[in-house]
């Protein structure tokens, strides 16, 4: 949205840049910042104008008539002195820790706002697909697809939009017809449980390419990091996001992250390992069969048999007297029944709160999934880092899921329609361009991750993705953890608090 010269004035203190998609903020309270990229999940105007706005309404607690960031001249020049000899020249990069850096990040693809998200050490909030309605021409265009196969890309993912656009209403009007207000229930209440219910719904049709915002909070150490693997990353708008966010950040910590570039380990990484691969593995030839596993989206890969022998000894270990020594310990849990290990576990979870993580102990142990899931409910489950996740590129060889919902309401055949079409255009972009086609996928079609994580990890994955709130299809994804994860760690159950309940409208 275009702002006037007095909006445009007021924000300026504020923001690094009145016109670039990424931009740095700074000179506002913590609390503001937080809640201005949480407007990014619900609201259709960027950053700026939500910023104006709010400092229009005078509901910002900044001094009145300020034009200007403070300045601090000597102090400045004095700590990047110190940063130079220090963090540059002496390696003391934990030194970059304690600045932090909150980037906004606007009118990207889905696919870029992954790559962002990969950073462990970082906070993000980012545009929902459940609350905001996309118009035509929220896709990001791709310069690298010239000619005939640019103008296919660019029709397939309006029509996927004009497909979208046209079946919101329709299926408002299905829902509300099938789900009657509940007596208690507000007209807005319902009318953003049934409108996110939609969303839900269709939102396997938005291609891959639909941008989004996103903010970004993290360290400057963190932050040069991410900038050199996005520069690193074969993808052309991934790198243009990374020289963006760059001059955005050098505005803030212009010393801290100077040297953020190209990484040649980073960039040749995964053709190396092909390579030697291809030398010990052959892969086989495509199966389309291999789509057969869809009533299994969770398949365990490994597991510690003595899962319960590794939690028992961190917790028994914990706050141990001296003479106490690890192997003497572990001879004891080697010798304990497995009865008599459970109940060291149940011990330590009896009184638990409702917002109580596991202790720390339930990291001494890892699993090991591989998950195939659409990849809007990818988009979700992948912002959860605390894991070792390893991902395939996006394609529409793994097949698409339709709601059975819009089967029920008699609205599958246009989605349906849609997604074989964008399929077409997907495999005419990918024979010559297959990590471009990546942004022609529509959001329905499937991918592949696979993750391993500690069991404090999958506690809070299964915990709150399982949770009534959540999106169905990532619903499924943690209600099938823990099924997976009982048949070898019976123990859990009791222990993890899943919701296996389906709902008609979840957000009612």
């Amino acid at each position: 949205m275009s702002l006037d010269e007095s909006a445009r004035a007021r924000i300026a203190p504020h923001v690094s840049s009145l016109t670039d998609d990424i931009f740095a903020l700074s000179g506002l309270p913590e609390e503001v910042i937080a809640v201005l990229f949480a407007y990014y999940s619900r609201s259709k105007d960027d950053l700026r104008t939500n910023l104006a706005r709010l400092l229009a309404d005078q509901e910002l607690d900044v001094a009145p008539g300020s034009v200007a960031k403070p300045a601090f001249g000597l102090a400045t020049e004095k700590a990047r002195a110190f940063h130079e000899k220090w963090v540059v020249g002496y390696g003391h990069a934990s030194v970059a820790e304690h600045a932090v850096v909150h980037l906004a990040i606007e009118n990207v693809s889905i696919v870029a706002s992954k790559a962002i998200e990969d950073l462990r050490l970082g906070s993000y909030t980012e545009k929902s697909t459940r609350y905001v309605v996309f118009d035509r021409k929220s896709f990001v265009d791709l310069p690298e697809l010239e000619g005939a196969i640019g103008d296919r890309y660019r029709a397939s993912c309006e029509q996927l939009f004009t497909t979208y656009l046209d079946l919101v209403p329709r299926t408002m009007d299905a829902l509300r017809a099938r789900t009657p207000r509940r007596e208690g229930t507000t007209e807005a209440a319902y009318t953003a449980a049934i409108r996110a219910q939609a969303c839900d719904l269709l939102r396997g049709l938005l291609p891959a390419s639909t941008r989004t915002n996103l903010g970004l909070t993290a360290n400057a150490r963190a932050l040069e990091g991410l900038i050199s693997k996005m520069l690193s990353n074969p993808l052309a708008e991934i790198r243009r996001i990374a020289e963006g966010m760059l001059a955005a950040a050098l505005t803030v910590t212009p010393t801290l992250v100077k040297y953020a570039a190209k990484n040649e380990h980073r960039a040749g990484l995964s053709a190396a390992v092909a390579q030697k691969m291809r030398t010990i593995y052959t892969a086989p030839p495509w199966d389309p069969a291999a789509t057969n596993v869809i009533h299994q989206p969770v398949r365990l890969v490994r597991y510690d048999k003595n899962a319960l022998e590794r939690i028992a000894l961190a917790l028994a270990y914990e706050g141990s007297e001296p003479p106490l020594h690890a192997h003497g310990l572990a001879d004891g849990l080697r010798h304990a029944t497995p009865n008599e290990l459970e109940s060291v576990v149940r011990a330590a979870l009896e009184a638990r709160g409702p917002y109580d993580a596991p202790p720390r102990a339930f990291e001494a142990t890892t699993m090991t999934f591989e998950l195939m899931l659409d990849y809007g409910a990818y988009r979700d489950l992948q912002r959860h880092r605390m894991l070792l996740p390893a991902t395939q590129r996006l394609t529409c060889r793994l097949g698409f899921d339709a709601p059975i919902e819009l089967s029920d309401l008699g609205l599958a055949d246009p989605y349906l329609e849609a997604m074989f079409a964008a399929r077409d255009v997907w495999e005419a972009i990918e024979a010559e361009h297959p990590l471009e086609a990546q942004y022609a996928a529509p959001l329905g079609y499937r991918i592949r991750t696979l993750w391993t994580l500690d069991l404090r990890e999958l506690f809070h994955v299964i915990e709150l993705r399982s949770a009534k709130q959540g999106h169905q299809s990532y619903r499924r994804i943690a209600q099938n953890l823990y099924r997976v994860a009982l048949t070898v760690h019976p123990w859990l159950k009791g222990l993890v608090r899943v919701d296996l309940n389906d709902y008609p409208l979840a957000r009612a």
